[in-house]
């Protein structure tokens, strides 16, 4: 891990002693700050599938379909069997939870009624 850090830290410096001719004042550090930026704002969300936001939300494939069909979450029908989810509704969701009135609770049958 070192190891990396440590070629990290040449390349970012050899990147900014490249660019002092044009940018005079520009830090490894800035540098640093400015391609994390770029990286976070230019990266591409994958959708995720009902699949794996139920898995995400830690709910039944069905609950998905349900908060989709709410608009609790926003997706994509790419077909009519294969629909994508954008992470960032699911994101939202997670921050924000499932209002209390909304939230079905199964009812218990069997012995486990009578209790």
């Amino acid at each position: 891990m070192r190891i990396q850090n440590q070629s990290h830290a040449i390349v970012l410096n050899t990147a900014v002693n490249l660019l002092r001719e044009h940018y005079p004042g520009l830090t490894s550090e800035q540098l640093h700050a400015t391609l994390s930026h770029s990286e976070i704002q230019g990266s591409v969300q994958k959708k995720l599938t009902r699949r794996e936001c139920a898995g995400l939300l830690g709910v039944s494939v069905n609950s998905v379909n349900r908060y989709i069909k709410n608009g609790k979450l926003k997706a994509v029908n790419i077909s009519p069997r294969l629909v994508r989810i954008d992470p960032e509704s699911v994101r939202e969701l997670l921050n924000h939870g499932i209002p209390e009135d909304e939230i079905i609770v199964p009812q218990c049958h069997g012995k486990e009624a009578a209790r």
